[in-house]
């Protein structure tokens, strides 16, 4: 018997956990029947590579996940493999169908059957009977359409033992070469975000803290530097989560540990832990997903937004850890006016990174069933994008997806960051004029950042020429060209000039001047030809 399992990935860093994960629960005489083989990639590289590997291997099954990121590309390898290879059998699982199964088995025939729900318990069970030539379709979380047409639904299955399943690390297809690797420490969520799959009210299921040791000194081993850590909400059970901090602790300077965590549950407990911890081990993601109230109640998230905020100005004032924080569009009562007043509040309390994605309605979530009571109009297909709410419009929507990629290049790009937020700060409609400008000039993202930079340099001349001052000194110090934008500007100082220079040094040989002059004051920046001849070395302000 050969399966086959189709890893697809939307880059080489990222890869399917649920390879491992399953695999880790079969016993040793199911593998004796079988013929493994994996095939890895991403959806950048040219389907008909897959095809043809598909096609030497000939399996009997081919199984996969969908998400979001793969599964039109997912699609398009098994419609093609399906057609050569006619007796195989095609299984699919994963978030994407979380929801009813009908029309999607419906409309495409050659998948024979569709997974709904956590496969851990079932997966021994069903290869066992696949291999042996058993009818499997009435396991628990199978979907399939009969031999009559009618649509066979098993509903959910869920795992019942969490703590008790093999660890995904203990199967040979576990890929120990990636940056960093997943452990789930928990499963389920106390939230019940309507716009979430794991708002399903699932109970939580943790894994006792005494068998994490030994995986992570796996990990360490390995020389892997990157742990994610997999809990919905990492700071759920306060007592727990400062029991994990302390063992993660451990692993300082060695692994740093990614965690998602509700900036409304921290207590003074957990504060004071966070203090304790080494400045390298943590990289928490917080998320804000909206600043109003109404629009948190609405998604049926808890916790209000002033205790949210308070905690989220703890994470990035007081701790040393990066901080990524999120807003979502196209949320139920979500306007175009209040969400740029939000994101100018995040701004303005400048963490690592804020991200700002569009709603999608997931198969499975309460949002989706419930969308038309909102004004919902969303894309039938991947991923599932908002076009348009009662509260916001598809053109808002597109202001908002610009709005997007102009923090990815200069708030999380760190592209003249320091004057973004200083403008951001300084002007309240600094926001809607940048995105109109933004819109205009048909600007390439994928530029570089140089490029940008003078972009942003350019909006700045048409509307704030007061600026100049800090988008200069950002600029050079950045290592930016002397001969565009601002670098333009600077003026070269020689040996012998009628302008005194105060920073000069007749023993510094290998240094260079230039300098500026801006509102009654001269700005001298010294460089060194040796270190970097366009960053300078240090800055001198001189006033006039």
């Amino acid at each position: 018997m050969k399966i086959l399992w189709l890893n697809i990935n939307s880059s080489y860093s990222h890869t399917s956990l649920s390879i491992p994960a399953l695999h880790a629960q079969l016993k040793e005489s199911d593998e004796s029947e079988i013929e493994w083989k994996v095939i890895s990639g991403t959806i950048n590289r040219d389907i008909s590579l897959y095809v043809a590997e598909i096609f030497e291997f000939k399996p009997h099954l081919i199984l996969s996940t969908a998400w979001l990121f793969n599964h039109n590309y997912l699609y398009s390898l098994l419609v093609r493999s399906k057609a050569l290879l006619k007796n195989t059998s095609i299984i699919l699982g994963g978030p994407e169908f979380l929801g009813d199964n009908y029309e999607y088995l419906s409309r495409n025939s050659f998948i024979d059957a569709v997974f709904r729900g956590e496969g851990e318990e079932i997966f021994p069970v069903f290869i066992e009977m696949f291999v042996k030539g058993m009818n499997w379709f009435s396991l628990p979380g199978f979907c399939h359409i009969d031999q009559n047409g009618g649509y066979i639904d098993n509903g959910v299955a869920e795992v019942q033992n969490f703590s008790a399943l093999k660890v995904p690390e203990s199967s040979s297809f576990f890929e120990w070469d990636r940056p960093f690797v997943q452990i789930e420490t928990s499963r389920g969520c106390f939230n019940r975000c309507s716009f979430c799959i794991s708002g399903n009210g699932r109970k939580i299921d943790n894994i006792p803290i005494s068998s994490l040791r030994e995986r992570l000194n796996k990990v360490k081993e390995r020389g892997i530097k990157e742990v994610r850590v997999l809990d919905r909400t990492f700071n759920a059970n306060p007592k727990r989560a400062i029991s994990l901090l302390n063992l993660f602790a451990g692993y300082s300077p060695y692994i740093k540990f990614h965690l998602e965590i509700h900036p409304s549950l921290l207590n003074e407990e957990i504060k004071e832990s966070l203090v304790k911890l080494p400045p390298d081990l943590l990289h928490i993601e917080a998320g804000m997903q909206s600043l109003d109230n109404k629009v948190i109640s609405e998604c049926n998230r808890f916790g209000d937004v002033d205790t949210s905020l308070e905690g989220l100005k703890f994470l990035v004032q007081n701790t040393p850890f990066e901080i990524h924080t999120d807003l979502i569009s196209g949320l139920p009562f979500y306007t175009f006016e209040r969400l740029k007043t939000d994101v100018r509040e995040l701004v303005l309390l400048n963490p690592e990174e804020i991200q700002l994605e569009s709603l999608k309605l997931l198969p499975g979530t309460k949002l989706r069933d419930g969308a038309s009571e909102y004004g919902i109009c969303f894309s039938p297909l991947p991923p599932y994008e908002v076009l348009q709410t009662s509260h916001i419009s598809f053109d808002e929507l597109l202001k908002a997806d610009t709005l997007s990629k102009i923090l990815e290049v200069f708030f999380n790009g760190k592209i003249l960051k320091e004057s973004f937020v200083k403008l951001c700060n300084e002007n309240k409609n600094f926001l809607e004029l940048i995105i109109e400008y933004y819109d205009n000039t048909m600007f390439d993202y994928n530029s570089g950042a140089e490029k940008k930079a003078l972009l942003f340099w350019n909006f700045c001349q048409s509307h704030f020429k007061s600026s100049q001052e800090y988008i200069v000194k950002e600029w050079v110090c950045s290592g930016y060209s002397h001969h565009k934008g601002p670098g333009s500007l600077l003026k070269i100082w020689k040996f012998g000039d009628k302008t005194i220079n105060p920073v000069f040094k007749t023993d510094s040989k290998e240094n260079y001047y230039k300098f500026l002059d801006l509102d009654k004051k001269r700005f001298w920046f010294i460089f060194n030809k040796t270190i970097n001849s366009y960053k300078p070395i240090s800055i001198f302000i001189e006033i006039l």
